[in-house]
């Protein structure tokens, strides 16, 4: 089973190195297709507005100590175009599961072992939903995956034929959405006991999340004033409720938890022991 694991990335220097190391022992191949522009599907000005933050040369680093890392580097119009062609190099390589992860997200290494585990247990399943915690302006507080309806579909099989009438048919495997493919076959979700995944998409510097507010996939999506009135406010009001940037009630409330659940690679990331990124 050869499982290769995709980062679809434009400036991800925060988190993206311990993202790489911590999925590298667990899959076969690491792609990394670096964006050297952001995408421009979801907000015109957004090459007028942002300059590239110095990932690139992390992922060059990355890629010359390891030979499972390879490095793709161009410029994408928006996340499916950009996550379509990881897939057609996985097509290409014959990797038989496509694995998406993205530049901030972080797995436990029993987690791992639970998913490889599920998807040999599985074969039937064309999808694997893995849900997440999201963290909200620190290591220290989150929205749980228990308290989120998000289900984040994460790990696709390779199809490449499909069956009709008994006749076998070449099948044109892309992503449909930014996180689902027409991959054939059954969906199965790990249980979020067994696995699940550590997402920081809201944990970042102040100046990182600006940058992202204008380039990422909901920067056109983002409600009036949600800026000045959730993210700016919220430090100073904790308890604050639906605090999503598009859907409100999507994140009910950031609560706090210690880390200690967080993979040991975690541990040496310079905001681990913040109150507040600042």
């Amino acid at each position: 089973m050869k499982i290769t694991a995709v980062f679809c990335v434009y400036n991800e220097k925060e988190y993206l190195e311990w993202a790489v190391r911590s999925i590298l022992p667990a899959v076969e191949r690491v792609i990394i297709l670096l964006g050297t522009a952001p995408y421009n599907a979801y907000n015109p000005d957004a090459r007028n507005m942002s300059r590239p933050d110095g990932t690139e040369t992390i992922v060059d680093r990355l890629a010359a100590a390891d030979p499972k890392i390879t490095v793709v580097k161009g410029i994408w119009e928006s996340e499916v175009e950009h996550r379509n062609a990881g897939l057609k190099l996985c097509l290409e390589d014959g990797t038989d599961y496509y694995w998406l992860v993205d530049g901030d997200e972080f797995y436990r290494e029993d987690h791992v072992r639970n998913i490889r585990r599920g998807i040999e247990q599985h074969p039937e399943a064309g999808t694997f939903i893995i849900k997440c915690h999201i963290f909200w302006r620190s290591f220290r507080y989150r929205i749980p995956a228990q308290e989120m309806s998000w289900r984040p579909r994460r790990i696709f099989k390779m199809t490449r034929w499909r069956t009709i009438l008994g006749i076998r048919f070449p099948h044109r495997l892309r992503f449909t959405g930014q996180n689902e493919t027409n991959s054939i076959g059954m969906v199965y979700e790990f249980p979020p006991e067994e696995a699940v995944f550590y997402h920081f998409s809201y944990a970042r510097s102040s100046d990182a999340m600006k940058d992202k507010f204008k380039t990422f996939s909901h920067a056109h999506e983002i409600k009036e004033d949600w800026v000045a009135n959730v993210w700016e406010k919220w430090p100073t009001d904790r308890q604050m409720q639906n605090i999503h940037p598009v859907d409100p009630p999507k994140f009910p409330r950031a609560l706090l938890r210690e880390p200690d659940d967080l993979p040991a690679i975690l541990k040496e990331h310079p905001y681990y022991a913040l109150d507040i990124i600042p």
